[in-house]
């Protein structure tokens, strides 16, 4: 599959909606200060966004929302780009399944793109295509959870949150290491805010010392404590802490979430849209977990208004009983690609409307922030 020059017009040679087109841009946005986690520090957001043409001129855009270094999961960006290059877009065009193994945020970004496009077409949204499917309505805001990085002292984290809380964010959620300065900064702000709803997200970094020194702040959850394959360990931890357990890296999809349910493991989930293979396999996860009784949120990823948009729509279901981690565009970028992501007066997080996500990038500001892009063509 040869790359062509952007702009090129392709003949069709299949159905109105097949796509005819696959722009791969690659994108640097700086972040608006260095946002840290036990997998480590980033301070650029380094993603891949996927634009998909139809036959019929539609186009809808998604974005793989990996970090710039394996240290969350197995994928990044580089790795990404390579994959979805020479291989998921390939097989797309060519009318083929990829026999890719893994990858999910690679080929969740190509699946929502394709998506998007379509809903566009036809005129409706995102959020209201996922409610519909399973018998719901969208909600039109979403409470909020602020995620507090560990980057800095204790006194910068505390001065984040009292902006948080000022905010009016239903939840605060803090990323922590065993580490003294990170168990100290939780006991800080309990006792600023004794009434606050407050969270930590270990990463897969605990150990009982950690977890015994938090058990008696009467937090809302601890996300995951133990590495994504250890959900026994994870079931382990979860019998001997007060708090309920919260599982992010270790659900990777229905089989997982089986699992840990089977087990204990946690009784709640955090659904990442990109890490689970995209917005309709997110949006049956959560589904799986309602029918489960086990409480969920949607995560984030630290994505530009284009994958924030998508993973909304998942948020917005109404099976979505905790806060989002998902955060306005002002909270990360300075300027997003896109139409900005907001918070209304109440300081919910605004899901937007209009046909597929109801956001697309700028083109000056994507050009801007461009550093490679290709096109692909049948």
């Amino acid at each position: 599959m040869a790359p062509v020059a952007p702009g090129r017009r392709v003949i069709d040679r299949g159905g109105q909606d097949e796509p005819i087109e696959v722009e791969l841009v690659r994108v640097r946005v700086p972040l608006l200060r260095p946002f840290g986690a036990a997998h480590g520090i980033e301070t650029v957001r380094d993603v891949v966004l996927v634009r998909v043409v139809l036959a019929d001129g539609s186009e809808g855009w998604g974005e793989c929302s990996a970090l710039s270094r394996p240290t969350y999961t197995g994928e990044h960006t580089a790795g990404a780009w390579a994959v979805l290059r020479d291989e998921l877009v390939p097989a797309r065009l060519g009318g083929r399944t990829s026999p890719i193994v893994g990858h999910p945020m690679a080929s969740a970004s190509l699946l929502d793109a394709e998506v998007d496009a379509r809903l566009r077409s036809a005129g409706r949204s995102l959020a209201g295509q996922l409610a519909g499917l399973h018998g719901d309505e969208p909600r039109p805001f979403v409470a909020m959870t602020a995620v507090v990085g560990r980057n800095g002292s204790i006194d910068e984290r505390l001065t984040m949150v009292a902006t948080h809380v000022d905010e009016g964010v239903a939840l605060v959620k803090m990323k922590v290491t065993p580490g003294v300065r990170d168990l100290e900064a939780v006991g800080e702000v309990r006792a600023a805010w004794p009434q606050l709803r407050l969270a930590v997200d270990f990463n897969g970094s605990a150990d009982l010392a950690s977890l015994a020194a938090l058990d008696g702040l009467d937090l809302a959850y601890v996300e995951q404590p133990a590495p994504a394959d250890a959900l026994v360990e994870s079931a382990f931890l979860a019998g001997r802490i007060a708090a309920p357990v919260a599982l992010d890296e270790s659900i990777t999809g229905p089989g997982t979430f089986t699992s840990a349910v089977a087990l204990g493991a946690g009784s709640v989930v955090n659904v990442k849209p990109s890490r689970l293979g995209g917005s309709h396999a997110a949006a049956q996860l959560v589904s799986d977990a309602v029918n489960a009784g086990v409480a969920v949120f949607v995560g984030g990823m630290l994505e530009t208004g284009v994958g924030r948009a998508s993973a909304l729509a998942v948020a917005a279901l109404p099976g979505c009983t905790l806060p989002t981690d998902l955060g306005p565009s002002s909270r990360y970028l300075a300027v997003d690609l896109t139409d900005p992501i907001v918070t209304d007066a109440a300081g919910r997080i605004v899901v937007p409307d209009g046909p597929g996500t109801g956001r697309v990038p700028d083109p000056d500001r994507l050009d801007a922030a461009a550093v490679d892009r290709i096109l692909l063509a049948r």
